[in-house]
């Protein structure tokens, strides 16, 4: 066993050796008289990779050289179709944008104002929660609880009273700021009382 491995070591070893030429060979082909001596690199490397690079088409040079010769105006630098910025990130057309989310809750008469509808009847009891009955502009009435939301600005009814009830509602103060407001709407409110 021995014995075999010695022998593939050597054989190894002399097959990785430098290359010794065959005097059998026959000599290496000159190149042919019409084609111009290159430069010669200034290494085997350099020589390797010069040898790889396959020759230019002559299309590829004519082109080059109209490139070279072209005059760049400001219209060659505006981004579109067919001239994209490279320096443009397209992150945020692919990044999930948050979502805004509107009122959570249903809107009672969300077509008036506060003003336009009118207060014409509260009922309460004992054992019952009060109610509130509102009519608008065009005679439809309907009937309130308190923690409603009534009207176009979302107006929260907080406590309805024997003759009044009362909403909480959010004033735009400018500047994304909003304050806390407490309006009353009376029963029968502007109405002459025949005495």
């Amino acid at each position: 066993m021995r014995l075999v491995i010695t022998t593939a070591f050597v054989v190894m070893a002399v097959g990785c050796g430098p290359d010794v030429p065959d005097p059998k060979a026959p000599p290496p082909k000159a190149p042919p008289p019409s084609a111009a001596p290159a430069a010669a690199p200034a290494s085997p490397a350099a020589a390797a990779v010069a040898a790889a690079r396959p020759p230019l088409n002559p299309n590829k040079d004519a082109l080059l050289a109209e490139v070279r010769k072209r005059q760049l105006g400001n219209e060659d630098f505006q981004e579109g179709e067919a001239n994209r910025d490279p320096f443009r990130s397209f992150l945020s057309t692919f990044a999930v944008q948050p979502t805004v989310v509107g009122k959570q809750h249903k809107i009672i008469m969300e077509k008036f104002t506060l003003d336009e509808l009118k207060l014409v009847g509260i009922v309460s009891g004992d054992g019952v929660s009060p109610r509130a009955m509102f009519v608008d502009p065009g005679g439809l009435g309907v009937s309130v609880v308190r923690g409603d939301h009534v009207s176009k600005a979302d107006a929260l009814i907080t406590r309805i009273a024997p003759d009044r009830v009362f909403f909480q509602m959010e004033e735009d103060m400018g500047g994304g700021k909003t304050k806390s407001i407490e309006r009353v709407v009376e029963l029968h409110a502007g109405e002459m009382v025949a005495q």
